[in-house]
């Protein structure tokens, strides 16, 4: 029988607006810049489709005693792992036939466990936590079919199942607050401040004037966490207006601190010399130098396809190239 409150088809299309509005803002910290038009429409309309089902599916269910507020849960999970994962499949480049039957498995999961947990009495934080285990779990097992069915090789299953947009829009969200925190403090004189965040957004200014060979320069010679940081804060709109002239001017003299522009790795041209140096190298050379290191690092050494810009940052790069080319030469 119908739960008394609860009408699933408006909620579920008020959800689908909701991740419409988020989509079609022009920053936001909830979804990237690189959607496009075709890709939000598709996922909005998943969104209210599968809603709508994990909806009516709690209304019609005579067995289930769910108050409104319990269904809209239910519901709500659906419609935001619908969200977050949808993306993470585009930004996975897991292929358009897969996407939807990787969904409704996501979907039926949720709904299952978080019905379950529900009838269980378990605390709602509790549950937000087991849901978010639930998902990962399934989303990589599925990923993982994809690896045996020859739709995906390893790689590309280990890239796509880091690609996490709730993950990224906690950190951009941190990013943002942490950046009004250290605004606060220099106001304050505070001894506590921390500066590099003022360094990543006012590094993140300068670059989004530049060309963009030179803007992506400048983040490959960074640390992958701190490039993160200040990808973030070049995404996030009015920057310029959230921080006073005179600290992004006093931020950027400090910068030589945070990166020495003048000594910038040429990681293409590193690679380039590297994979030479390796084709001209004997197998079982190669083999004795990999057989004690860490598996990334003997596909740096062994495959030629290995994409070393996923794993490592410029400067172990460049410290991995100059200790192989050590060892090479020593045997």
């Amino acid at each position: 029988m119908p739960i008394e409150g609860f009408d699933y088809k408006a909620f579920a299309l008020d959800l689908s607006k909701q991740a419409l509005d988020v989509l079609m803002q022009p920053s936001t910290n909830a979804a990237p810049d690189t959607l496009s038009q075709q890709d939000k429409k598709n996922i909005v309309e998943t969104v209210r489709k599968f809603c709508f089902m994990a909806g009516e599916a709690l209304s019609n269910d005579p067995q289930l005693k769910f108050n409104a507020d319990q269904a809209s849960l239910v519901t709500q999970f659906i419609g935001e792992w619908t969200f977050h994962k949808s993306i993470d499949l585009i930004n996975g480049k897991v292929p358009q036939d897969f996407r939807d039957g990787i969904l409704q498995v996501v979907a039926a999961n949720i709904f299952n466990t978080a019905k379950l947990a529900i009838i269980k009495n378990m605390p709602q934080d509790s549950l937000i936590n087991l849901i978010e285990e639930k998902v990962r779990n399934v989303y990589n097992d599925e990923l993982q079919k994809l690896v045996k069915k020859g739709v995906f090789s390893q790689k590309q299953f280990e890239t796509a199942s880091s690609v996490s947009n709730l993950n990224d829009m906690v950190q951009k969200t941190e990013d943002e607050s942490k950046l009004i925190q250290a605004q606060e403090e220099v106001s304050q004189n505070s001894p506590m401040l921390d500066t590099k965040i003022l360094k990543f957004a006012a590094l993140a200014i300068v670059l989004k004037k530049l060309s963009e060979e030179k803007r992506q320069s400048i983040l490959d010679s960074l640390e992958k966490e701190d490039k993160g940081h200040v990808i973030n804060y070049m995404k996030m709109a009015n920057l310029e207006e959230k921080i006073d002239h005179k600290i992004i001017i006093k931020s950027l003299q400090e910068m030589k601190k945070l990166l020495p522009l003048s000594n910038i790795v040429n990681v293409p041209k590193l690679l380039n010399s590297h994979h030479k140096l390796l084709s001209i190298t004997a197998p079982q050379k190669l083999e004795k130098i990999a057989c004690r290191e860490r598996e990334s690092v003997k596909d740096f050494i062994l495959d030629e396809t290995f994409r070393a810009t996923d794993f490592f940052s410029p400067r172990v790069i460049q410290s991995l190239v100059k200790s192989i080319e050590d060892k090479i030469n020593d045997n």
